[in-house]
């Protein structure tokens, strides 16, 4: 069978129960998600990262929960940290935020984005409980991690950002998106806000159909610096992949591929079925790049 969500095409029995997905407007379920090997004697974990789920109908379909793209993308953003040190990251289509939230943890600024509202007020949530230990007391080394974490609207198809780093522009925001955004934003600082460009982008299953690829494919190529590296996870089921690696050539970026392997694999606890991943390293073509190829070692 052929399911489809927010636009994401999944061939084959996908075998998640969407019922118990969507787990009606309001309600949530949290989960921790621990990377490294546990301390027995300390009974902790090297990085340990709390998101929170969002019902279908409260995120408008996607992003409302992790997928195992992102939990991969995590695993291996854990294990080659160094990559990440003093650098500036930002993550497209951060949805619950999980592999951001790594990333927050060693490089030197961090932008989860995403174009839901709600999204967005769920990834500032998951910044503040990430700052906290589990008695919700605010824990000084974490705050200084995460105020370095930003979080900025953006809707790809209505980006046209010139330059090197921007944001959308107000008058692209649909006037019934603008004032969601306000609500959501009501205790904190705007959603809409100028994005720096970065040196590493981080996103997992964003091309899942050929719908948003141009869009998608323009951000990119703005939010990059030069010298720059995109780093994405993608299932081979995903119909949208191969016009966005056309699409990314189009716009002089080289693009190397490398299997997943099984280190990355497994106790994902999603309810997805099995599908077969690859790193994807994108790198302009007409600059030098010293980071590394997106790769198992």
């Amino acid at each position: 069978c052929s399911s489809m969500l927010g636009g994401r095409e999944k061939i084959g029995e996908c075998g998640i129960d969407w019922k118990q997905a969507a787990f009606g407007s309001g309600k949530n379920r949290r989960k921790t998600f621990n990377f490294g090997p546990y301390n027995k004697k300390r009974d902790e974990y090297p990085l340990s990262i709390h998101i929170r789920e969002l019902s279908i109908v409260d995120a408008a379909g996607t992003g409302c929960a992790v997928w195992d793209a992102a939990i991969i993308l995590a695993r291996w953003l854990f294990k080659h940290r160094s990559v990440l040190e003093g650098h500036s990251v930002l993550e497209l289509g951060s949805g619950c935020g999980l592999s951001g939230l790594v990333a927050a943890n060693f490089a030197g600024s961090t932008w989860l984005t995403d174009c839901a509202p709600k999204l967005l007020s769920n990834l500032r949530y998951a910044v503040d409980v990430n700052s906290k230990n589990d008695e919700g007391d605010e824990v000084p080394e974490k705050c200084a991690i995460y105020t370095n974490t930003n979080i900025a609207y953006i809707d790809w198809d209505k980006f046209r950002g010139a330059g090197e780093g921007t944001g959308m522009y107000d008058e692209d925001i649909p006037g019934e998106a603008k004032d969601q955004l306000a609500r959501e934003a009501s205790e904190g600082p705007s959603y809409i806000v100028p994005i720096p460009a970065c040196d590493i982008i981080i996103g997992s299953e964003l091309t899942y159909t050929p719908i948003s690829v141009v869009g998608l494919t323009q951000v990119i190529k703005t939010l990059l610096k030069p010298n720059g590296v995109f780093y994405e996870l993608l299932s081979d089921d995903r119909d949208g992949v191969s016009a966005f690696v056309e699409e990314m050539e189009r716009e002089g970026f080289e693009t190397i591929t490398h299997p997943v392997t099984e280190e990355y694999m497994g106790n994902f606890k999603t309810g997805q079925r099995p599908e077969t991943y690859k790193f994807y390293t994108f790198r302009r073509k007409s600059s030098p790049c010293n980071f590394p190829e997106m790769q198992a070692d």
